[in-house]
């Protein structure tokens, strides 16, 4: 049975999932707020060498477009006197204590979307961040068990924009890939699931408000709508 009944006309959230037999989420600034976490635990690090990043540079470079340490320091003609594995390994640590001792919390509205959701569909979670750092803030929450699989940065050696991971969830799901639906809030995952042949749904933030998401096959303009969207 459909989730929704609906008319015929340009897509909404209703006929998208209408089409669907799986959701795959991204995590970081969609479930989680986690990203003003992210970005302390970079620039914790980067202080270390001297180097403090900027906040409205980091949103757009790092978290949507996924330029990263290497990017940052191309940027900015840095020379730190540390390598990016080294970086990337402090800044971990630093990142994991914030979700172990519960700073880092999902979205007001998330738990509802997801238990709406499943209610219908199984879920996948496909994220950049460890695993065990996701399951940490699930599990402050209480949440983890809604999702069949987590598929966090140790699952694939190639990360957004390449679409590997979300082939990895689709399969976990038992699903076929054009019968996914991506939610995102990202370019870089936007990319990724055009790249995996799959739906994307965009959700806005107030991290994201710049970036072109044309090739979305749904923008949403807030977690809050997207959930009163749902009908649940």
């Amino acid at each position: 049975m459909p989730f929704f009944q609906t008319s015929s006309h340009p897509k909404t959230v209703k006929s998208i999932l209408n089409q669907s037999k799986g959701i795959i989420f991204d995590f970081d600034g969609l479930l989680a707020d986690s990203e003003p976490y992210h970005y302390l635990a970079y620039n914790e690090v980067f202080e270390r060498y001297g180097h403090s990043l900027d906040k409205d540079e980091y949103w757009v470079e790092w978290t949507s477009k996924g330029k990263g340490i290497a990017g940052e320091i191309e940027r900015h003609n840095l020379d730190l006197g540390v390598d990016s594995i080294e970086l990337r390994k402090q800044k971990f640590e630093v990142y994991s204590r914030y979700c172990k001792n519960g700073d880092v919390r999902l979205f007001p509205e998330a738990i509802k979307v997801v238990k709406c959701l499943k209610s219908k569909f199984p879920l996948a979670i496909a994220s950049g961040s460890w695993g065990h750092d996701i399951r940490a803030i699930l599990n402050n929450a209480g949440v983890e068990h809604l999702f069949e699989n987590i598929l966090g940065k140790e699952s694939t050696s190639k990360e957004k924009p390449h679409p590997d991971i979300f082939i990895k969830a689709a399969e976990t799901l038992k699903c076929p890939a054009s019968q996914c639906v991506v939610i995102e809030d990202a370019l870089k995952g936007l990319n990724a699931s055009k790249a995996a042949k799959m739906q994307c749904i965009i959700i806005r933030n107030k991290l994201n408000q710049n970036i072109d998401f044309s090739q979305a096959d749904l923008v949403i303009s807030s977690l809050a709508e997207f959930a009163t969207l749902l009908e649940c």
